[in-house]
């Protein structure tokens, strides 16, 4: 129930309790007044009766009586009275009671009991007042009773017994009594009027105080109260309003700081500004605690692991993939992904690792969502799932430009949801990509480091710093490794016949076909000149020597461009093999220099396996 009528009741009840209690009141007041007043006249009337009977009685003239009473029964009002003798008086004074009135009970019960009585009798016509008084013996006084009755002290004599009409009276007591009933009804209406007038300004500031809490919970803070009085309302008006100007210029200014973040995060419910606010603020928070803590991750791996358990544990998402924009050959290369199905490699066709503008998202730097669009990007690939399956892809800003693409694929049942928390994980990018960056600079320039700035291929140093942690895993898993010293036949003629510059194709040229041949997860180490040392993982003696020898096959199939014509090379290789036995790494690679001085000596362009008791020096 609302204050307003809760007041209105109020005075409602407040008039009528009033009301009834004041007629109540008055009506007891007038009706006992009245009584009394009732009781004195008869007592009056009877009194006087007495007298006259009893001044006839003291003259020796008792029936004198008789006149006086019927005289009295003429006055207004008086409608009848009459006297009854006890018993010991008719006796006595031997008085003859044929002829007169009937005694009725009430009147010989007060000459029984010597106690007054009065009533009210209502007819059909009028209103009486029927009173009876007793007539007691006493010897005091200017009259003594006894020296005409010989009775004791105290005896009753007899009774008066008087009726008055109160007809006239009683209808004056309701005239009266509607009076004030109704003066009442004027009064309470007045009070309510009262009321309703002082209780106007707390409704009304009631309902504006509402109002403005209401609008102040959906972050409109410019709502203010009327002042409607000088008192306690409108001290809490004023404090309203005041408190109001405070939180306009403060959590108002604040609020249209998180719109910035909002529309920068774009960020679409603002239906409870306030609501918003505190969960922007918790998401900056929780996105600032994962920029800090990706930044002392030590590697750009790690922080990718970090990444994806944020996708699993925070975003609940289990279909997802990270590429990673490549420079060199404009391509898009997979970091990692999740949810596919078995023999299945991406969530979208081939072509963007070869070619990054088949992908939408990395063509035009915007985030590319199905939601709105299902066939929005063709590249979108997702196998015999793709009517049951949507997709959103979310640039990663580097320097200004592209620099990765974040995919997620959800159902149907998880489409809201990822909705919801689009901006969230936008908002994850933006702070992690400085980091990301900064991690892939950092890795670009220890791979730079690690590798021959000409052929692009690892370095001797990167054998120092990465060839315990080689060797160390490769006895934990009880495995052995390839290990082939390669060296190109005569290529001092080739910068003596032709130059330098041609002599770096032919060195580009054997990298290539190196690289190309052996596996990803093997390594090629540009060792010093034209000499490379290729190191083949978790690769069997058969297997070492086929890969040797299809290198060297293709290197002289290949014809290298000059300005005087094609010209072919050759390549010998010496193949060893490091095991989980063994305790010198570079004893092997020795192993294998000498079988390639083997192989040099034995007439080139082949490939020897080492066997123990081979000396370079033979």
């Amino acid at each position: 129930m609302r204050l307003r009528q809760k007041s209105q009741l109020l005075i409602m009840i407040s008039t009528i309790v009033i009301t009834v209690l004041f007629s109540a009141v008055s009506l007891m007041t007038y009706r006992v007044y009245h009584f009394d007043a009732l009781q004195e006249q008869g007592r009056m009337a009877a009194e006087m009766i007495r007298l006259a009977v009893t001044h006839e009685m003291d003259e020796g003239n008792p029936e004198h009586k008789n006149p006086y009473v019927e005289s009295l029964i003429g006055i207004t009002s008086l409608k009848s009275a009459h006297i009854i003798p006890s018993k010991q008086v008719v006796e006595q004074m031997a008085i003859d009671t044929s002829g007169r009135d009937p005694v009725s009970d009430v009147e010989l019960k007060v000459i029984e009991t010597g106690s007054e009585y009065e009533e009210i009798l209502y007819g059909e016509n009028d209103i009486r007042f029927h009173y009876t008084i007793p007539y007691v013996a006493s010897s005091g006084g200017k009259t003594n009773c006894l020296n005409c009755h010989d009775v004791a002290e105290g005896t009753i004599l007899g009774a008066v017994s008087l009726e008055i009409d109160v007809t006239g009276q009683f209808y004056a007591a309701i005239r009266n009594t509607v009076g004030i009933v109704f003066l009442f009804v004027l009064f309470g209406f007045a009070l309510a009027i009262a009321l309703r007038r002082l209780l106007k300004p707390v409704d009304i500031t009631a309902d504006e105080l509402k109002h403005t809490v209401s609008l102040a919970e959906s972050g409109n803070f410019s709502s203010r109260i009327t002042k409607y009085s000088d008192d306690e309302m409108g001290e809490i008006a004023d404090r309203t309003n005041h408190f109001m100007d405070t939180l306009e210029n403060s959590i108002g200014s604040i609020a249209n700081d998180v719109d910035t973040l909002m529309s920068h995060h774009q960020f679409t419910e603002r239906d409870n500004l306030l609501n918003t606010t505190v969960s922007v603020v918790n998401t900056m928070a929780m996105v600032s605690r994962f920029k800090q803590v990706i930044e002392n991750d030590r590697t750009l791996e790690d922080v990718y692991e970090r990444f994806q358990a944020l996708l699993r544990q925070q975003f609940k998402l289990t279909r997802y993939s990270f590429y990673e924009l490549s420079e060199d050959n404009n391509s898009l290369i997979p970091v990692f992904n999740s949810g596919l199905a078995e023999g299945e490699e991406l969530w979208c066709t081939k072509e963007i690792t070869e070619n990054c503008d088949y992908c939408r998202a990395s063509r035009t730097a915007l985030l590319t969502s199905s939601l709105d669009e299902m066939n929005i990007c063709p590249s979108f690939n997702p196998g015999a799932q793709q009517d049951k399956l949507y997709h959103v892809c979310m640039p990663m800003i580097l320097s200004g430009k592209v620099g990765g693409i974040l995919q997620l694929v959800f159902s149907e049942e998880e489409k809201q949801t990822v909705s919801d928390d689009l901006p969230v994980l936008q908002a994850f990018i933006h702070e992690a990509a400085p980091v990301i960056e900064s991690k892939r600079l950092m890795k670009s320039l220890k791979d730079s480091s690690l590798r021959d700035p000409m052929t692009n291929l690892y370095n001797r140093r990167f054998l120092d710093e990465y060839l315990s942690s080689l060797t160390g895993t490769i006895k934990r898993r009880k495995s052995q490794i390839g290990v082939v010293m390669c060296d190109i036949d005569h290529f001092k003629m080739v910068n003596d016949t032709y130059g330098h510059e041609i002599g770096d194709d032919v060195l580009k040229g054997a990298c290539s076909i190196i690289t190309n041949t052996i596996r990803n997860s093997d390594i090629a180490i540009r060792f010093g000149g034209e000499e490379f040392l290729i190191l083949l993982l978790d690769s069997t003696e058969e297997g070492s020597l086929m890969v040797a020898d299809r290198i060297r096959i293709q290197l002289e199939a290949f014809k290298f461009k000059t300005s005087q014509g094609d010209i072919t090379k050759t390549m010998s290789l010496g193949v060893s093999m490091f095991t989980a036995e063994n305790e010198d790494f570079w004893a092997v690679v020795k192993q294998a220099d000498v079988a390639l001085y083997q192989a040099k000596n034995s007439g080139r362009n082949q490939v020897i396996r080492y066997i123990d008791g081979m000396k370079s020096e033979d």
